[in-house]
């Protein structure tokens, strides 16, 4: 059926399928899905997906922190099932202009052009041919090879970098009572916007950051010394879920981890 379906008729049937059976098909490559029960979710611990909507129930998250939104990708899947409020930011100005569109008829998705880290100050960010690969921090040679003209930079632009302490003070007014999911893809500057969240860490229950095994950036941590700062500061690992891949090896993690409570 994956192989032989395409576009609208494939999302259509297994549309009608979940409903009728009560399952999840998710699918994971062009010959591959899963069969999830929704009334056992937590037990699909393979499955990224699964996990992100078990937890963010469990942790009754009622403010989601899209930090390197792009286009909003991880936003229209979350709202398959979290309704509540969703602050995305995306610092490019190409793609911000996109990501604005589509969370214009939502009202509950707030949009922000703001790169985060560590300190209020301006920098210049590399933009690449796939907009995915942008970051504050410079390519090596290692992403250039594998991923080709995907990482090529192609232009560079100056950006506001705020503190997500002092930022969410002047645009969550209640912060200090919600319940945080921080979702952090930075390409490579994911530990600057962790230390940026100050004494707002107490709030965030749920916290997801891509975790590079084979740098692709200079100067970005290796996975251990990212791993050992959020367990340092109170989180443990709910699951590790591959992004890519170089010959059976993988290259980066979304690492998913929840608050551990003493």
């Amino acid at each position: 059926m994956e192989t032989i379906l395409m576009g609208e008729s494939r999302r259509l049937v297994k549309k009608v399928l979940e409903n009728i059976t009560g399952w999840k098909i998710e699918r994971f490559g062009s010959k591959s899905f899963a069969l999830i029960d929704n009334k056992n979710r937590t037990d699909a611990w393979f499955s990224h997906y699964t996990q992100i909507r078990s937890t963010i129930e469990k942790s009754k998250i009622d403010l989601v922190i899209d930090v390197g939104a792009n286009e909003g990708q991880f936003t229209r899947e979350l709202r398959a099932f979290y309704s509540g409020e969703i602050i995305s930011f995306e610092p490019v100005s190409s793609v911000f202009e996109k990501l604005a569109i589509a969370a214009s008829s939502d009202p509950k998705w707030h949009v922000y052009k703001l790169a985060l880290g560590s300190e209020d100050s301006t920098q210049m960010i590399n933009v690449s041919n796939s907009t995915t690969f942008s970051s504050l921090l410079k390519s090596n040679d290692y992403c250039e090879k594998h991923f080709g003209g995907k990482a090529l930079i192609t232009n560079k632009e100056i950006v506001s970098v705020r503190r997500l302490d002092n930022l969410m003070d002047e645009i969550t007014p209640d912060v200090d009572g919600k319940r945080i999911f921080l979702k952090l893809d930075t390409q490579g500057y994911d530990s600057e916007v962790f230390k940026g969240a100050g004494n707002k860490l107490k709030n965030i229950r749920l916290l997801q950051s891509e975790v590079s095994l084979i740098p692709i950036y200079e100067g970005m941590p290796h996975w251990t010394e990212s791993i050992s700062a959020y367990e340092n500061a109170g989180f443990g690992i709910v699951g590790m879920f591959p992004v890519s891949h170089d010959s059976g090896r993988v290259v980066e993690f979304d690492c998913l981890l929840t608050r551990v409570d003493p």
